[in-house]
């Protein structure tokens, strides 16, 4: 077998694409470059080939797999000071209870509200939204990763394509599709690259800020059609229910909905 087909499958078992390429963290990356050099220096008096060697492994773990040191992404977010992150492009993430989700988008630069009142993404955030990963499908756990939630928490239902992720019967939060698990997954992940502190804001705040971005999506992140809002109307035995929908007509699922 070549070399490079050898390198080339290892590298593809090693690589953990939501820590490197696009999805890189610039502040682990130096921190572990940094961690690298550190223990090549220490190996340099016992023997120069075991400091050589040990670089390079350490320095090719942190190209495949965006860091060397096990939960490095979370050690960076709740160690380094909010001024070194922000030389990589990180911001402290301060949302007060007072102030609402679109206001604090529109402060951030991420929502535009136009000359009759309707807000907008910003391109350039937009343009981060659209450049994350999809996920393969919704589960419990990606809920819980989209909420920064730990692994056992909350229950994960499932029911004619509306999804819950709820807390001894009380919702946490509540997916109209499969696309809206998708919208909030990206922004996560947007938001989290972006914003030291994000993983620490109680799941309510996560799940509204989430959800105000994905009410003022104008193009469909999956497949990039224009959405448009409906109107529908469910008659029960008893009432008129009326839901305003946006949705992306050529998905035929919602990214949001709204009693009136």
């Amino acid at each position: 077998m070549p070399l490079s087909r050898v390198t080339n499958d290892l590298g593809g078992r090693l690589r953990r694409d939501e820590y490197t390429g696009s999805n890189r963290c610039w502040a682990c990356t130096a921190v572990n470059v940094a961690l690298s050099a550190l223990v090549a220096v220490v190996l340099i008096p016992l023997s120069g080939v075991a400091a050589v060697v040990a670089l390079t492994g350490a320095l090719a773990t942190v190209y495949f797999r965006g860091y060397l040191v096990p939960g490095t992404p979370e050690l960076t977010k709740r160690y380094l000071p909010s001024r070194l992150l922000a030389w990589f492009g990180k911001q402290p993430l301060t949302v007060s209870r007072e102030e609402s989700t679109d206001a604090w988008l529109l402060s951030q630069g991420l929502l535009r509200e136009s000359s009759d009142g309707d807000f907008a993404l910003d391109p350039e955030f937009k343009a981060s939204l659209a450049a994350v990963d999809p996920p393969q499908s919704p589960s419990a756990s990606l809920a819980r990763d989209i909420l920064e939630l730990p692994p056992t928490d909350g229950s994960f239902t499932s029911q004619q394509g509306r999804y819950t992720l709820s807390d001894d019967g009380d919702p946490i939060a509540a997916w109209p599709s499969s696309l809206a698990l998708d919208a909030d997954l990206r922004a996560k992940a947007v938001f989290s690259e972006r914003y030291t502190g994000w993983n620490e804001r109680p799941p309510d705040e996560i799940a509204a800020l989430l959800r105000s971005v994905r009410a003022t999506v104008d193009r469909c992140l999956r497949c990039d059609e224009s959405t448009e809002y409906e109107q529908v109307t469910h008659e029960t035995c008893c009432a008129s229910v009326t839901v305003e929908r946006l949705t992306c007509p050529q998905c035929d699922e919602p990214l949001v909905e709204l009693r009136r």
